[in-house]
């Protein structure tokens, strides 16, 4: 199954048009080009989070594209949320890190949590290499983002954004959503 058309799949399953291309800030080569439908290792989608309503669509979106990407492929997917602490935010750290795995838990998927200090991209570029990132998921609404500005010649991997027009409607959580299936 080829990345594009399980992009339109998800597309029909959340109920929106349009998704596929507005959400594309960096179309990383790598992702385009991997046929997902082949078992091998475990598909890794790494989501940087703040907490912000962007960010937890951003999340929301991730957590519904591994469990469809599960479902089409019979392949692990696993989630990496990265929070970057920037200043002496420390404190809220613990619990936006906790909303994220709680959520998580609602689409049943696999899930790890990292902390990170110091300035955003460099944190984010971090996990994604480390974790050799399939896809970078991000709450911006641009490729002309100052931070997606920072990140997509240093990926190795594609970042997706969310379209401008989507505001906070969740997805329903996995026990609901029908599966994508394969093409």
């Amino acid at each position: 199954m080829k990345t594009k058309p399980m992009l339109v799949k998800l597309q029909s399953a959340l109920g929106r048009d349009g998704l596929p291309q507005p959400v594309v800030l960096s179309p990383g080569k790598r992702f385009f080009e991997t046929d997902w439908a082949q078992p091998t290792e475990t598909i890794n989608l790494v989501v940087g989070y703040s907490g912000s309503p962007n960010s937890l669509t951003a999340l929301d979106l991730t957590l519904c594209m591994a469990h469809q990407t599960r479902l089409a492929t019979q392949r692990p997917v696993m989630v990496h949320v990265v929070y970057v602490i920037e200043g002496k935010q420390f404190e809220q750290a613990d619990r936006i890190l906790y909303q994220a795995r709680y959520l998580a838990e609602e689409w049943r998927g696999s899930l790890t949590t990292h902390l990170q200090f110091g300035r955003t991209a460099a944190g984010l570029k971090e996990i994604v290499t480390s974790e050799k990132a399939d896809l970078l998921v991000l709450g911006c609404h641009s490729e002309k983002h100052s931070l997606v500005k920072q990140l997509v010649s240093t990926l190795p991997c594609p970042v997706l954004g969310i379209p401008q027009s989507v505001k906070r409607q969740r997805p329903q959580p996995a026990a609901a959503m029908a599966p994508i299936g394969r093409s």
